[in-house]
């Protein structure tokens, strides 16, 4: 049985594709199915934590941005200094999601 079968026979390697291979296949199969299954856990967990990142990043530009706006308004003379901050941390929050 090729492995182009194998790979269409349903969500994975069914028990009936299984023993059809002799013992030292099974084991070589069960743990490339392993190492496969692995990486996509990691690869699901990596994308899952870049979006919580993301998301935070967002809350505290919109909030950083809102408490830019009310600094201006009081304190207009302080509008260039908070914005380079603002624009510091989303810039460095961009690049540490870029980076993850």
């Amino acid at each position: 049985m090729s492995s182009k079968q194998l790979a269409l026979s349903g969500n994975g390697l069914s028990p009936q594709s299984l023993e059809q291979m002799s013992r030292p296949m099974q084991r070589q199969a069960t743990r490339e199915i392993e190492r496969v299954v692995t990486q996509g856990l990691v690869v699901n967990t990596r994308e899952q934590v870049r979006a919580l990142l993301a998301d935070t990043a967002l809350q505290n530009v919109g909030a950083l941005s809102a408490l830019e706006e009310h600094i201006n308004q009081v304190a207009p003379s302080a509008a260039a200094r908070c914005q380079t901050i603002v624009d510091a941390y989303a810039l460095g929050a961009a690049q540490t999601i870029a980076r993850w």
